[in-house]
């Protein structure tokens, strides 16, 4: 292949692949995700109506998701600040939860457990 066809190929695979790059969420719209699908099933599981709120100092970042992101989750009762569940999270590059598992109450706290992880 001569370089001009070279050159044509890259540009042409650069601008298929830039759909592909605008669609990846940030990491808010992450643990955001993450955060909804754990009041949900919480939810479900006490056969009532959960929301949620995310600690101040929970991380929020603007940057673009990498292919799998992980988040570690503890639920506290917003009375007692007692934890009352614990979750770890996998979302896509596009905020779309693909695991979630509960953790058991004696786990390590969230902060504790991304050291680990």
């Amino acid at each position: 292949m001569n370089h001009n066809k070279v050159f044509t190929f890259t540009c042409a695979l650069a601008i298929a692949m830039a759909p592909l790059a605008s669609e990846a969420a940030t990491r808010t719209d992450g643990l955001n995700a993450c955060a909804d699908a754990l009041v949900n099933k919480l939810s479900v599981d006490n056969g009532a109506p959960l929301s949620f709120q995310l600690d101040a100092g929970s991380e929020n970042s603007n940057a673009q998701m990498s292919k799998r992101e992980h988040y570690h989750l503890d639920v506290r009762d917003p009375n007692t600040h007692e934890v009352v569940a614990r979750a770890q999270c996998v979302v896509d590059r596009q905020a779309r939860v693909r695991q979630l598992v509960s953790v058991p109450l004696s786990a390590d706290d969230a902060a504790e457990r991304v050291l680990s992880f």
